[in-house]
């Protein structure tokens, strides 16, 4: 981990608000390295706000707190944000001012991703493509989850600058003929089809359903059963048991390398591509075997480029709580 500064002994928390739950931790410098305790989650939906889950975490830990940080799912403007996948609306004017906090920093959750990348050993990265890393290029971050985060990391002597983007919402860009096929039955249901529609947790719900209304596809009762669809799909994959699920996800993950290399384009990320959320990790085998890679540098003139640029996967569940615990020893 990297070593940090003292932090003039402030009380410090720092947060993770994703689309399906709430992830919160104390934070304190342990002999110059960052330390998350008191770590709490939390099933978003179950509450109405974020200030319903604070004050339950304060008042369980017994907790006072002067800064926080939170990397929140969503595009944040101004320190306020609404969040992506929950119909919350977050101000940090509004949270130091009930909670009696000196400062609040919002922080889009990729942006926070990004932070704790620094912060990584490097037994928490998977690589997938080891290929020829420019150390002081830019590095890409794609993220799939309840939702699709993507953003680029610009690098120079003053350190890592993380740019935020929604490149989740942009057009999602069928490359073969399944895919078009795709595209038309997910146009017909929601009237427009973005990358995230397909690229996450839901997208593999939406590929399953559209093999089974469209190709022959069949549902079984395994499905119907599993407490989170989209996982289950992954698990019946790799396991060979279920063929519907296998295509479900061969067509994810040449989905997802595409998007991926379209994100290593725009930001010439000669610095490496790493892929973050919760999907990667579950499918680590399948992204291994051959696929990623294959669609990943399917990009024509570009071809040369991408084969050379390194692909890895983040394992570290709690990177995005961690790049905020890392901003705020700097508040």
């Amino acid at each position: 981990m990297l070593i940090v500064e003292g932090s003039a002994m402030k009380k410090l928390l720092a947060g993770y608000i994703g689309g399906s739950s709430v992830d919160l931790a104390r934070v304190r410098n342990a002999g110059g390295q960052i330390e998350l305790f008191d770590q709490a989650n939390y099933i978003s939906k179950s509450y109405a706000d974020l200030e319903s889950i604070l004050s339950l975490y304060l008042r369980k830990k017994k907790a006072s707190i002067d800064v926080a940080c939170f990397g929140v799912a969503g595009p944040v403007i101004k320190n306020e944000v609404s969040t992506t996948n929950l119909p919350w609306h977050i101000v940090g004017k509004s949270l130091e001012e009930k909670f009696s906090l000196k400062r609040v920093k919002l922080i889009n959750d990729i942006v926070a991703t990004a932070h704790g990348l620094s912060l990584l050993p490097a037994e928490k990265f998977y690589t997938i493509n080891k290929g020829v890393k420019e150390e002081n290029g830019n590095v890409g971050l794609i993220a799939a989850g309840a939702g699709l985060g993507e953003a680029v990391i610009y690098r120079n002597d003053q350190g890592i600058h993380p740019c935020a983007s929604e490149g989740g919402r942009a057009d999602f860009a069928p490359g073969n003929q399944i895919e078009s096929e795709l595209w038309e039955y997910l146009y017909s249901e929601l009237g427009g089809d973005e990358v995230e529609d397909v690229v996450s947790l839901t997208g593999l719900e939406r590929i399953f359903g559209f093999l089974v209304d469209t190709h022959g596809g069949k549902r079984g009762e395994w499905l119907d059963r599993a407490e989170n669809p989209a996982l289950a799909i992954i698990e019946a994959a790799l396991s060979g048991q279920d063929e519907t699920a296998t295509r479900t996800l061969d067509i994810f993950i040449n989905c997802y390398a595409s998007e991926a290399a379209n994100l290593a384009l725009k930001g010439m990320t000669l610095g490496g591509i790493y892929i973050g959320g919760m999907i990667a990790p579950q499918a680590i085998t399948a992204l291994d075997h051959g696929r990623f890679m294959v669609r990943f540098v399917k990009k024509g003139k570009m071809e040369r480029v991408l084969a050379n640029m390194p692909v890895g996967v983040i394992i570290e569940e709690k990177t995005a709580l961690l790049g905020a615990a890392g901003m705020t020893m700097a508040m």
